[in-house]
């Protein structure tokens, strides 16, 4: 225990908070029976957690009582481990563009793989949305203690916002996060060029729209969006789609200019 509990000092000390299973047998020149039997205690003491198998996680003092490291620490040490590509998204990554009033109750990640194993460790959770494709997609590297995250640009963000509602928590939540974020219109235009569907981009430009109305600002930030977004659907062929998809969409008032069915109210937080 003691030569084990010297191992896990020298890696804290180089700065690294995990190992694999097959990294502490090598180093310590041990069996696998003999390491995993440490572990196991050190698991039930709270000083270790596993997020995948065979990865271990050390639990530095500050974080005990969280019974994990920060969601953004473990990210880019989960990824590393599974050989996953992914990016922090939707809720999660409009808290790293300042829009904070809408923050969610897990770390929310979309990424390439369909993880089905156990994602909650301590008071940490990590909800994973899968995409088949991340390729080409706008995404930023923020600086954390374990490495570099992954994160959503604004736009890419707003875009996984509108097409996957029910991990947003509604239309209401997605249009506080419009009132907060800035936009880049050309970035915009350059995502809906991928997507076949427009879907999205309509119902952005009516919210854009929406909030810019309610807000009574005249330099409403992502006015250019909308005005962008609007010539650019008027080349397109889109047909009329409801505000909420999941909501029956017969007998409510249309909006030509997104070819948006109102079947819902838009109330901002903000």
């Amino acid at each position: 225990m003691s030569k084990f509990t010297d191992y896990l000092k020298h890696l804290r000390s180089s700065g690294k908070s995990y190992f694999s299973l097959e990294e502490a047998m090598k180093s310590l020149g041990v069996s696998k029976d003999a390491v995993l039997s440490v572990v196991y205690r050190l698991k039930k003491k709270g000083d270790l957690i596993s997020p995948a198998k065979g990865l271990y996680v050390i639990i530095p003092p500050e974080h005990f009582k969280l019974g994990c490291i920060p969601a953004e620490e473990l990210m880019p040490i989960l990824a590393k481990h599974l050989g996953l590509n992914y990016y922090s998204a939707l809720l999660t990554a409009g808290v790293y563009h300042e829009a904070t009033h809408q923050k969610p109750n897990s770390f929310q990640v979309i990424c390439d793989k369909r993880i089905r194993h156990k994602s909650e460790f301590g008071h940490v959770r990590i909800d994973f949305i899968y995409k088949k494709s991340l390729t080409n997609l706008p995404i930023k590297q923020i600086v954390v203690r374990t490495g570099y995250l992954n994160v959503s640009s604004p736009e890419l963000t707003v875009m996984d916002l509108l097409l996957y509602p029910e991990k947003s928590g509604g239309l209401n939540h997605i249009a506080t996060v419009l009132s907060e974020i800035t936009l880049n219109a050309k970035e915009v235009i350059r995502l809906a060029e991928k997507y076949k569907s427009k879907s999205w981009l309509q119902r952005l430009g009516y919210l854009i729209d929406k909030i810019g109305q309610d807000s009574d600002k005249e330099n409403f930030t992502n006015k250019e969006v909308s005005e962008k977004a609007s010539k650019y659907l008027s080349l397109q062929k889109i047909e009329f789609t409801p505000l909420a998809s999941e909501i029956p969409s017969k007998v409510y008032a249309r909006c030509k200019k997104w070819k948006i069915i109102e079947n819902t109210t838009i109330e901002s937080d903000l």
